[in-house]
């Protein structure tokens, strides 16, 4: 009974820090917003050479930084050659064709200058690895600013046109594709962004096929940003859409 009571006590002063952290976080990023500096992720420091990716010979989970942020880049070899979370390109092209064009970019290339990252969302269902789509951020003591986002020439491909495994989106469905940032602040949820990478809803026909400014700040202080995508297109396995995004200059300003 006494261990218990104690236990009981334990958790309740985790609780109550992490609630002050929380309040501090938000009294920070408000004193704090314009006085501390991002480092921002260019991926300009990951080395590539023309029109190639990020890659790796052994399954594993392989954890890398560009500027103040952490990401990680899947491999697994399973069915061939299979990569998820954050792949570090430097393909050109927006062409798409076959599965072999799945690191291009809608518009073609980076934001600014040569790397960019694409993002795979592991469908549910399908030889799941339970790794998510998670930024860290060790200096956690500024407001991230923002990012730029589109989607991949893939997706955009197959929202357009649909293929053998996903509709092409329509009016009539009030289809969506949506981008959602998370932060997180010790493990507290501190707030949301939403982003439609394409939205067909109210008669809307909107795919996104040029880096577009993602504002972040109303994550306010963070030590770790999750990656979701949600689509209006699902099956038994989960979203059929593509579920693949683009991402450029992480923690820049507009």
């Amino acid at each position: 009974m006494k261990q218990s009571i104690n236990n009981i006590i334990k958790m309740k002063n985790l609780k109550i820090f992490a609630i002050a952290l929380v309040g501090m976080a938000v009294l920070a990023s408000c004193d704090n917003k314009n006085k501390e500096t991002v480092s921002v992720a260019t991926f300009e420091n990951i080395s590539l050479g023309a029109d190639s990716i990020n890659s790796y010979s052994t399954p594993n989970v392989y954890g890398w930084v560009s500027g103040d942020f952490g990401f990680t880049t899947g491999y697994s070899n399973t069915y061939g050659d299979y990569y998820y979370n954050f792949v570090v390109t430097s393909q050109k092209s927006n062409a798409f064709s076959n599965y072999t064009d799945q690191y291009h970019s809608a518009p073609g290339g980076a934001a600014a200058g040569n790397n960019y990252v694409v993002a795979y969302q592991e469908t549910e269902g399908y030889e799941s690895t339970g790794s998510s789509l998670d930024i860290t951020y060790a200096k956690a003591l500024a407001v991230i600013p923002g990012t730029y986002v589109t989607n991949t020439a893939y997706t955009a491909s197959v929202i357009q046109n649909g293929n053998a495994y996903a509709r092409a989106f329509s009016t009539d469905n009030n289809d969506y594709l949506k981008l959602t940032f998370t932060g997180y602040l010790a493990g507290v949820k501190m707030g949301s962004v939403d982003f439609y990478l394409a939205d067909f809803r109210d008669g809307k026909s909107i795919i996104i096929k040029q880096w577009t400014y993602v504002d972040l700040t109303d994550l306010l202080i963070v030590d770790k940003i999750s990656c979701k995508l949600e689509s209006t297109d699902k099956g038994e396995f989960g979203i059929n859409t593509p579920t693949y995004f683009c991402l450029d200059n992480f923690g820049a300003k507009n």
